[in-house]
């Protein structure tokens, strides 16, 4: 089911179990919420990130994570993810947060956006946050924090910064992708 349509109001079944007769909506009606995204929340390295969750395929547990000799820094290895070959990509030393060995028990979130798709290890997931608008990143510091943020989701325990997945994907593939004109073919 689409993520817009679990904001579609359901008439509940009357008490005898026959359905509801649909409720007509003027076509120019707003829902409440209808505009409304959702986010996970997550911690890493001391960090409250977010991830809107049509981005976010799921969050896992790193099993066995297999080295691919010769990879480059962002790519700890491959896992399997039921029978599906995933990267697992370190996106830390992108984000300028402190390093952390991703063992086996890890969580990863496993971001899909831009046509990619890799899991990021994380030290664990805080939550689900409702937001209208992520809210502007102007009071960030300068640096690579910032470089991959979408936003401000606020949130009552203190806000979190929106990650932009696609460009952060793109970035963590870049050392390992193509580069020539002959790779655009």
């Amino acid at each position: 089911m689409p993520a817009d349509d679990a904001l579609v109001p359901v008439a509940a079944p009357s008490p005898d179990g026959t359905p509801a007769p649909a409720t007509e909506l003027p076509p120019d009606a707003i829902l409440p919420g209808a505009h409304r995204r959702r986010a996970c929340v997550v911690a890493m390295s001391g960090g409250t990130l977010a991830v809107d969750v049509r981005e976010t395929r799921e969050v896992m547990t790193l099993d066995v994570v297999a080295t691919v000799p010769g990879a480059p820094a962002p790519l700890l290895g491959v896992a399997n993810l039921r029978g599906t070959v995933l990267a697992v990509a370190d996106a830390r030393p992108l984000l300028a947060l402190a390093p952390k060995a991703a063992t086996q028990g890890t969580s990863a979130i496993v971001l899909a956006a831009g046509g990619l798709e890799a899991a990021v290890p994380i030290d664990g997931v805080l939550g689900l946050e409702w937001f209208d608008a992520p809210l502007p990143t102007d009071d960030l510091p300068d640096g690579p924090l910032k470089t991959f943020a979408a936003g401000i989701v606020p949130r009552r325990d203190g806000p979190a910064i929106l990650l932009d997945a696609a460009r952060l994907l793109e970035a963590l593939r870049a050392p390992w992708g193509p580069a020539g004109p002959e790779a655009q073919s």
